[in-house]
């Protein structure tokens, strides 16, 4: 068991296990202390991570799992920059004091929607209600005024609608005029003239055209306007009667509509205004703030502190100076080959 935690700690640290196997005691509780700081920061912002992407960016059980993953990747990979520097950099030590106090704000401020969650849910109703007594008398006034245009429709489509029964009423059918020609073959006379002058009279085929008038009674055409005005006015009444039922449960819609937005930043000016107005609130977010920070610190404060060095870290640095030696040895002119 111990074996495969520090061989597990060495994957998590970035220690090298061959060199950590023959290194003193102190060397290993030094790589299971950073192992538990990494696996404590590692589980709080994969819970925060995967309440993030749930909540705010609306993913799936997977990706809010997947999203969990990457923010523990982040925070091991943030970690091995102050667990694996050689001697004292303070500069690093500083760049993460500032992360530390960056991460423990935005873990805290995460924390702390999901702590305060009801008293969130109340500033956000009475937030949703002044939002829809602000946007419905707009809604309403679109409705009100595609109503009106539909009402003219329908009442201009009803006028025609008497108009043509009335006039089918008192003229149901219609006389047409129409018109028939004959035509008849027959012979006529022609005279004509000879040479000699002498006159002749011969028969010619010729056809003769008659025309004769006559009058037809049919069915007004204008009964068959009727039916189609019918299916316009049935169709305009039922656009009347959606709109109408949209006014309704306009107030409702609106709810809805913004109760299914869950804004981050929305929730967050509700927080801050719940922290600025509640002491206890106030006193809450100070201590997931605090504790996040000290949680964030554990790995620096380690190797930040006097006489942290083990023999593993002077191992370490006693590769590097027998290395870097090595190196100057030969580029030095007299060792060139």
């Amino acid at each position: 068991m111990r074996t495969w935690w520090i061989r597990f700690g060495c994957f998590l640290t970035g220690y090298n296990y061959d060199i950590m196997k023959n290194s003193s005691e102190a060397s290993a509780k030094s790589v299971k202390k950073y192992t538990s700081a990494i696996l404590i920061v590692s589980i709080i912002w994969g819970f925060i991570g995967y309440s993030f992407a749930n909540r705010y960016m609306h993913l799936n059980t997977k990706g809010s799992i997947i999203g969990a993953l990457i923010m523990i990747f982040i925070v091991i990979q943030i970690e091995k920059q102050i667990i694996l520097n050689v001697g004292k950099n303070k500069i690093a030590h500083y760049f993460r004091v500032a992360i530390a106090l960056v991460m423990a704000i935005l873990g805290s401020i995460i924390v702390d929607q999901m702590i305060f969650k009801d008293d969130i849910e109340l500033q956000k109703e009475a937030s949703i209600i002044e939002r829809v007594n602000k946007s419905l008398p707009n809604k309403v006034t679109e409705i009100n005024n595609e109503l009106l245009r539909l009402d003219s429709l329908y009442n201009q489509k009803g006028a025609e609608r008497l108009t043509l029964i009335d006039e089918v009423t008192r003229k149901p059918t219609i006389v047409m005029p129409g018109t028939v020609v004959t035509r008849k073959p027959t012979k006529t006379d022609r005279v004509i003239k000879d040479k000699n002058g002498n006159i002749s009279t011969i028969k010619v085929d010729t056809i003769i055209t008659e025309r004769s008038f006559s009058s037809e009674s049919i069915v007004n055409p204008k009964a068959e306007l009727i039916p189609k005005l019918d299916e316009q006015i049935k169709e305009l009444s039922s656009k009347r009667d959606s709109y109408n039922l949209m006014k309704i449960g306009m107030r409702e819609k609106l709810e809805k509509e913004f109760k299914s937005k869950v804004g981050f930043l929305d929730e967050l000016e509700m927080m801050i205004n719940i922290l600025f107005n509640s002491k206890v609130a106030l006193f809450v977010w100070i201590l997931w703030f605090s504790f996040l920070v000290f949680i964030e610190l554990f790995v620096v404060s380690s190797k930040w502190g006097n006489d942290t060095q083990t023999d593993y870290d002077i191992t370490i640095i006693h590769q590097r100076d027998v290395r870097i030696n090595a190196i100057k040895q030969l580029s030095k002119p007299g060792n060139d080959i």
